[in-house]
């Protein structure tokens, strides 16, 4: 029997723009809080080169992990595979969408 089942894989630039949309801020605004270009944030959501500060901002302006946003894998928390492999999208992404506690927004100087 085949399956119809498939696996959505998320692109950094998915990531990006699902952690920024955690703050409810468009990509101007959100741009403004991290203290970087509106330019450099839509062509981050659209997967073009970022740079690791930015990746950092990002992370600490949505409180999601820079290596989930980076490389789609969030740190092992304990809470995960009892082997303590890190959570792929799969694992980490409810934990993001809809019940994520969100640190407010600080600017970045």
């Amino acid at each position: 029997m085949q399956s119809n089942e498939r696996v959505p894989q998320f692109t950094r630039g998915d990531r990006l723009r699902k952690a920024r949309s955690l703050t409810g801020l468009n990509t101007r605004d959100f741009a403004k809080e991290i203290g970087v270009s509106h330019g450099t944030v839509t062509n981050a959501e659209h997967d073009k080169p970022v740079r690791p500060i930015t990746i950092k901002q990002w992370a600490l302006a949505t409180g999601v992990p820079a290596e989930w946003l980076e490389h789609g894998i969030a740190p092992a928390d304990g809470g995960g595979p009892s082997d303590g492999a890190a959570k792929t999208n799969d694992e980490y992404l409810p934990q993001i969408t809809g019940t994520a506690h969100v640190m407010p927004l600080r600017r970045v100087a």
